[in-house]
């Protein structure tokens, strides 16, 4: 490449469906596999202009919310979809949770999962 060379041509529809499924696949409780309506979600939120991190602060508040409720029980299987965090994710759209808001519910998670 020379420096009279264009700099090739980013995707910025594909870096945020990655980064949503790389967060989603890392996120404690979920399975890990990737779907293709997974990939469609992750398409469809950065068609819809919802931020990263919103998506990620919602991923974080539904594990930490799920480890809470189900604190004295059985386990619960694993997260499956990305759609389960659907209407967490509208949740953190219409309020979003500033740094502080969000210790809690990574301290219950590192506590859970002994991180």
């Amino acid at each position: 490449m020379t420096d009279s060379d264009p700099a090739p041509l980013q995707d910025p529809r594909a870096d945020h469906v990655r980064e949503v499924l790389r967060h989603h696949r890392a996120t404690s409780g979920v399975l890990g596999h990737v779907r293709r309506a997974d990939r469609e979600l992750a398409a469809r939120l950065f068609d819809q202009g919802v931020p990263f991190y919103a998506v990620a602060n919602a991923m974080l508040v539904a594990a930490a919310r799920r480890v809470l409720h189900n604190g004295f029980s059985t386990p619960m299987p694993p997260i499956r979809f990305l759609h389960y965090f659907w209407p967490v994710i509208v949740e953190m759209i219409q309020r979003p949770l500033g740094y502080r808001e969000l210790d809690e519910p990574r301290h219950r998670l590192d506590v859970a999962f002994r991180r």
